[in-house]
């Protein structure tokens, strides 16, 4: 390697299965309510041996149907226990299961099932079912994980559910014989992430990664308890290998885990007071936000000073420190950031925040107000997690310290370097991708910008790679959009961007000669504000975001005259996700124009997100 600034791991925790996992937690700490699943009932409780049978049997189901091992099964699945036991169901049965985004597209869908050559599709439920079924000819078997009583499946040959296939009273020697088989190195999972071109790569991920990253993840969580003591709340999507990460760690110490979804995550924080959370940073701002905005509408002007005096003292906190200055307690205690406590039920000991950066002022007040963050950075390609924050080792603005096995280096133009056990085998059937990730001497180019403290915390400045990732943790490939973009003979040039918003913009240049011909009239400066040219470019837009998912698609733009400058570009970066993002028309009076009309496509059904009514509960 050549002048790096380096730190060296520690041992790699190797050696494992994901079943064995579950195995020594059913053996040794025995959980009667394991694994919890929201129902318009109330919660639905397993003990993890129970959950251990059910896998059991859908594993044996799946090879009695005529799978065999190594075939890979995509997971179409909401983050459920059902995802949970068809995912330990196929590492049982030597499957590799191929998780897939529910907000994905239809063609993106059919795209990754082609290129995994998966002979088997696990969905949710009928409605999801119905809005992908016309695209899943190529499948040989479709299996539904929950369906109305009395359902019957109208293609008996290919169409099954769960109850249909699982061996109910399975042959205690025939599971036996499938764990003997398995071998820490056997493939469990590939997981499809986005290119700098908008391609699909397949992460290809190993039993003994994953296992070990976990167990190496939950080892740096030196107050973490074995057993029924912890109980975790998980919403974050299962299709994200650092929420599957965190539910094998929560198997092998036989912890409860309660299945949540984004739009529940508030109330049943309430319910459940968990001691453990993961999150991104987005829900934290919301609530960071909120929090700022009812101290604006304190009655008495002493309270919202005194509130602010508050927050100033919650941000001298540093994290780390057992005890909170007595001054800061008592302003903490008086105005009301001990309600933010019970917020999150008052119990929780983690909150593990990775997916986006998160600005360092929240997790500096958040401390101060009794709860701890802990932010932490990885990747699909490290099997999760590189490095966390932790207890006495936190600093607000890191990422932390790397975890056990994991190696990181900085090379000289700034880009973190990881080499370990967990890496990925590599990007399936894709040799030329995979040489160009891992280098000759096992780095792992990240793609992600950092630097490396003389006592090891790791912080990441910035992306050297075509992605970036919003808020809400999503990677975003902007090359395609602005290649639609610009195919538009109205746009001269296009910029997509959003690191760490909420939703994708875009700065875009007219082409002024190609308004002009539009019979639209003005100077440069004068067209950019133009309404007729605003609602041209709207429809350019909308047209462009055909084929993205929509979280990925264009929410907001700008219009400009230049790309090139790079201190104008972070300027009109900022003005596009200001408050007031339109651009004056004041002096335009909007009933006398005639605006010119584009003709745009309509995008097909294929190339839009599922309906978000069914692709999450």
């Amino acid at each position: 390697m050549i002048d790096a600034e380096k730190l060296n791991p520690e041992t790699a925790l190797l050696g494992h299965t994901l079943p064995s996992l579950l195995s020594d937690a059913c053996n040794l700490r025995p959980n009667a309510t394991a694994l919890n699943q929201w129902t318009d009932a109330g919660w639905r409780s397993l003990s993890n041996r129970a959950f251990q049978m059910q896998a059991e049997s859908l594993a044996l189901g799946l090879l009695d149907l005529g799978l065999e091992r190594d075939d890979r099964v995509a997971l179409l699945m909401s983050s459920d226990v059902n995802f949970a036991i068809a995912d330990m169901a196929c590492a049982i049965a030597g499957l590799i299961d191929v998780p897939i985004d529910l907000t994905q597209t239809p063609e993106t869908i059919v795209l990754i099932l082609k290129q995994s050559g998966s002979k088997a599709l696990i969905v949710s439920n009928l409605d999801l079912l119905q809005q992908v079924i016309p695209y899943l000819d190529p499948l040989k078997y479709i299996l539904l994980a929950e369906v109305p009583e009395g359902w019957r499946s109208n293609d008996p040959q290919r169409l099954y559910s769960f109850d249909q296939i699982s061996c109910v009273t399975h042959s205690i020697d025939r599971v036996n014989a499938l764990y003997r088989l398995l071998s820490p190195q056997d493939l469990a999972t590939i997981v499809y992430v986005p290119g700098a071109d908008g391609e699909w790569l397949g992460v290809m991920l190993t039993h003994e990664s994953l296992a070990g990253n976990a167990l190496a993840a939950f080892a740096a969580l030196s107050r973490l308890q074995w057993g029924t003591a912890e109980i975790s709340l998980s919403f974050l999507p299962l299709t994200h290998v650092f929420a599957r990460c965190l539910i094998y760690g929560h198997f092998y110490y036989g912890h409860t885990i309660y299945f949540s979804t984004a739009n529940r995550v508030f109330k049943h924080l309430q319910e459940v007071k968990p001691t453990i959370l993961a999150t991104v940073p987005l829900l934290l701002e919301r609530l960071y936000s909120k929090t700022l905005e009812q101290s604006e509408k304190l009655t008495s002007k002493r309270e919202r000073i005194a509130f602010k005096l508050a927050l100033q003292l919650a941000k001298r906190h540093q994290l780390g420190q057992s005890r909170i200055d007595p001054l800061l307690q008592k302003f903490v205690a008086r105005f009301g950031f001990s309600r933010w406590r019970s917020l999150f039920g008052n119990r929780l000991k983690y909150v593990l925040c990775g997916g986006a950066a998160l600005k360092p002022e929240l997790a500096t007040v958040f401390a101060a107000a009794g709860i701890d963050i802990y932010q932490g950075y990885g990747l699909t390609q490290a099997s999760a997690v590189v490095s966390c924050n932790r207890d006495r080792a936190n600093r607000a603005g890191t990422v932390g310290k790397v975890i056990q096995g994991v190696e990181v280096a900085i090379a000289p133009d700034h880009e973190i370097l990881v080499r370990g056990a967990y890496l990925m085998r590599g990007y399936y059937q894709n040799p030329k991708a995979t040489e160009a990730a891992i280098d000759p001497e096992g780095w792992l180019h990240t793609g992600d910008l950092g630097t490396l403290s003389t006592d090891g915390f790791l912080q990441v400045t910035g992306q050297k790679k075509a992605l970036f990732k919003l808020a809400n943790g999503k990677y975003v490939a902007p090359h395609p959009i602005q290649a639609r973009l610009k195919r538009s003979p109205l746009v001269k040039d296009a910029i997509v961007v959003g690191a760490g918003q909420k939703v994708c913009g875009a700065l875009i240049v007219p082409n002024i000669e190609a308004l002009q011909h539009q019979k639209l009239v003005g100077d440069p400066a004068t067209l950019l504000k133009h309404p007729c040219v605003q609602r041209l470019m709207g429809a350019t837009v909308d047209e462009a975001n055909c084929h993205q998912p929509y979280w990925a698609a264009v929410k907001r733009f700008r219009l400009i005259s230049d790309a090139t400058n790079l201190t104008e570009l972070t300027k009109e970066t900022r003005l596009l996700y200001s408050e007031d993002k339109t651009q004056d028309a004041s002096d335009f009076n909007l009933q006398e124009l005639d605006c010119p009309i584009l003709a745009v496509e309509a995008c097909p059904t294929f190339a839009r997100s599922l309906n978000p009514r069914f692709t999450t509960s």
